[in-house]
């Protein structure tokens, strides 16, 4: 009975498949996480705009001196965390986009060696069918013979 094939470097394939998977699994997070910046943007975009129509409102309907104080400060603060979330958004993109270059990377390597593996794979059923060929070839001798 033949031996069953046995790549030498399964333990590197697993290994490397294993960083490439951790590797996609921070690109996930890192692209989840831009997402929830990006709703947060949204909502502070939307509290501005919310802001201006209410000061609107207020001034028609005759708002005192304090409100109308209230609403600069509130715009401000909203644009400087608009701000915070845009650097934060930045410095998330430059991650993302070193993680999508190592990914790439990662993803070169467990193809080198799967390629490796499929050619070894090749070579071991190529030796494999010889040798069943020689068998085969050895038993049609041995028949022959014993006919004569």
């Amino acid at each position: 009975m033949a031996k069953k094939f046995k790549f030498k470097l399964e333990a590197v394939l697993k290994v490397r498949k294993l960083k490439e998977d951790q590797c996609k699994m921070e690109i996930g997070k890192l692209q989840v996480r831009m997402n929830e910046l990006k709703e947060y943007r949204r909502q502070n975009e939307a509290s501005i705009d919310s802001a201006y129509a209410d000061q609107e409102n207020a001034l028609g309907a005759g708002a005192s001196g304090r409100e109308a104080q209230f609403h600069p400060y509130f715009v401000k603060g909203k644009k400087a965390n608009i701000k915070v979330i845009d650097g934060e958004m930045a410095m998330l993109q430059e991650q993302l986009d070193y993680r999508l270059r190592e990914l790439n990377q990662l993803r070169g390597d467990v193809k080198l060696v799967e390629e490796m593996k499929e050619k070894e794979k090749i070579k071991y059923k190529k030796e494999q069918n010889k040798k069943e060929f020689e068998v085969i070839e050895e038993q049609v001798q041995n028949w022959k013979l014993a006919l004569k």
